[in-house]
């Protein structure tokens, strides 16, 4: 008998053996594909979130970008004006120089001219008195 009850005993260890295998074995599939398939999904929301940032990026790079042209064409157009006005300004300044070397050359013409007519006069007046003086000792 107690070879019969071995007998059941092994057949029951062995039915139990292969029951508990394959629950493991169902058990190690399910997690496998729960595993593969929570993987999967984490993989598409971290290559969304890269799609993301990256377009993110590009935006931000492109409105730097953006707004750098417009501060380089403000700038640009500033030194034109600028460029413009000191252009101005130097004319300004040349005209304004000419015209005072121009003042300065006829007040200093004039000057020379009312110093000969000075010396002239002056001339004229000694030479008359020169001559009433001579006039004097020829009587």
């Amino acid at each position: 008998m107690s070879n019969i009850n071995e007998l059941k005993a092994q057949k029951y260890i062995e039915a139990e053996t292969k029951r508990f295998d394959s629950e493991i074995k169902q058990l190690r599939t399910e997690n496998e594909r729960l595993y593969s398939s929570e993987s999967k999904q984490k993989e598409l929301e971290i290559k969304k979130m890269r799609d993301d940032y990256e377009s993110r990026l590009s935006n931000l790079k492109n409105d730097q970008e953006r707004k750098l042209i417009e501060i380089r064409q403000k700038q640009n157009k500033t030194m034109a004006e600028e460029n413009s006005r000191l252009k101005q300004e130097v004319e300004n300044l040349k005209k304004s120089h000419t015209d005072q070397v121009s003042e300065i050359k006829i007040s200093q013409q004039n000057e020379l001219e009312e110093i000969n007519t000075s010396h002239q006069r002056a001339l004229e007046n000694a030479r008359q008195k020169f001559m009433k003086e001579k006039s004097k000792f020829e009587v």
